[in-house]
């Protein structure tokens, strides 16, 4: 008589149960029910936010974990019935297993940069600046910068850079400043002065050689029956001669006036002196009184008569 030995139950699909090897439940359920001698495993789906990601035995579903944004999670996989929610720090924490929540990413200092690419729930890791690079602050995700090429932008080099600053560049073509506004208007002032110098100088020029030249200093003398000709006194005649001029009687108002002759002739003396109007020549009566009268004095001219209206 042969015997048949059945395969012992030990696939990670299988479960023994009564003597019997069972079906597990797929992945995404659960087993709400074990086999019996007469029937198999009864296995029901997980409900919403659960899962089962193996084959199992399980009588329920496994809940998803939260990420609580508060704690500075993020969830980078939402999962679903058969595969568990991932939760990450978010940028710039980090996963610390010491007290199983994030904590902030370390700062590089200046002279240092992050190193690239920055890994995901992993902290900073920094490293020194190599030649002609530089970081001149705190940060946990920059990395150094280059110098800045002076010589590209038409500029000279003012101050070399370090790992902590960069270089200084300064314009190769110097600075004009605005000039200043005495210098605006000095030359207009210059010119205004001269102009007023030269006025001034011509217009003495001027004075000058009109006292020189003698120009005469005219008056008319009018009259009638009813006014005096002239007082006496001195005026100069266009050639310059200074003559002395005065009149012997004055007419008289009415009718009594008309009747008798306007007055005695105007008398005139040539002087022999320029060198005034009035002072320095000889002086003569007011009234004509006779020969004694006209006669001159020593050294002076004899005096010029002038015809008036009508012969004495």
């Amino acid at each position: 008589v042969a015997l048949q030995i059945a395969p012992p139950c030990t696939s990670e699909r299988h479960y023994e149960h009564l003597g019997r090897c069972c079906n597990k439940c797929e992945p995404g359920k659960y087993m709400s029910s074990k086999c019996t001698t007469t029937s198999d495993s009864v296995c029901l789906p997980c409900g919403p936010d659960e899962y089962l990601d193996t084959w199992n035995e399980e009588d329920k579903c496994l809940l998803h974990k939260v990420c609580d944004t508060g704690k500075a999670l993020v969830a980078v996989d939402a999962g679903n019935s058969t595969a568990p929610r991932r939760c990450a720090c978010t940028a710039g924490y980090h996963w610390s297993q010491d007290c199983e929540c994030c904590r902030r990413n370390t700062e590089c200092a200046p002279g240092l940069g992050a190193q690239h690419p920055l890994q995901l729930n992993k902290d900073t890791v920094c490293k020194p600046c190599l030649a002609g690079y530089f970081s001149d602050a705190f940060s946990s995700t920059d990395k150094c910068r280059p110098w800045t090429n002076c010589t590209s932008l038409g500029k000279t080099v003012e101050h070399h850079g370090t790992e902590k600053s960069d270089v200084v560049c300064s314009s190769s073509l110097p600075s004009r400043k605005p000039p200043n506004e005495p210098q605006v208007y000095l030359p207009g002032l210059i010119i205004l002065l001269l102009f007023t110098s030269v006025a001034l100088v011509a217009a003495i020029i001027f004075g000058v050689c009109y006292r020189k030249k003698g120009k005469a200093l005219t008056g008319n003398v009018t009259g009638n029956s009813n006014s005096t000709f002239i007082s006496s006194g001195q005026v100069m005649n266009f050639k310059g001669d200074i003559i002395v001029v005065y009149v012997s009687q004055t007419s008289q108002e009415g009718a009594a006036a008309a009747a008798e002759p306007v007055g005695r002739p105007v008398q005139e003396e040539t002087l022999a002196r320029r060198d005034s109007f009035a002072g320095n020549g000889p002086r003569f009566p007011d009234q004509c009184g006779g020969p004694e009268g006209l006669r001159e004095p020593e050294k002076a001219s004899r005096p010029v008569q002038e015809e008036g209206g009508a012969k004495a």
